[in-house]
């Protein structure tokens, strides 16, 4: 049965190939905001992965084949600085954009040669992307959610 930890873990390793995330230079950050806030108070190393939100609903259609449709979340982001630096700002969304599109292929490339069986389910066709610019700490990136479904196991 697939959880929020092997999402978690899957996420992160994705942070691991294309931010550079590791144990003693962190650029991925779970449950959104308050860890990343935490983070803040020391350090964070830009451009980071914010894992925001993973909600779920169960469907089954009437055909007792039961769903676990999941919605996850994250954000790219990096940090101009200055918020009126806007050839940085520029180069800020064209560098994330690059990373969102190469995880977008990632997770592509996993749901046809799944190593996370959880992942071939994946729905490219509903993957939204919309811009950030967070004006308070000069933060800007995309907001990213993708549908990820798997077959519920319904014995007890």
């Amino acid at each position: 049965m697939t959880n929020y930890t092997d999402y978690t873990a899957y996420f992160r390793q994705l942070a691991i190939d294309f931010l550079g995330d590791s144990d003693t230079e962190k650029h991925f950050y779970r449950k959104g905001l308050e860890e990343f806030l935490q983070g803040l108070q020391t350090v964070v190393n830009y451009p980071a992965m914010l894992l925001d939100r993973y909600d779920y609903k169960y469907s089954d259609n009437g055909a007792d084949n039961v769903m676990k449709d999941r919605t996850i979340a994250f954000m790219i982001i990096d940090n101009a600085v200055d918020i009126e630096d806007y050839n940085r700002i520029d180069e800020i969304f064209d560098f994330t954009e690059n990373i969102v599109d190469q995880i977008f292929n990632r997770v592509r490339e996993d749901m046809h040669y799944p190593k996370h069986d959880f992942m071939k389910y994946a729905n490219m066709n509903n993957v939204q992307v919309s811009p950030i610019e967070n004006y308070a700490d000069a933060t800007y990136g995309y907001f990213v959610t993708i549908d990820i479904s798997s077959h519920h196991n319904t014995i007890v």
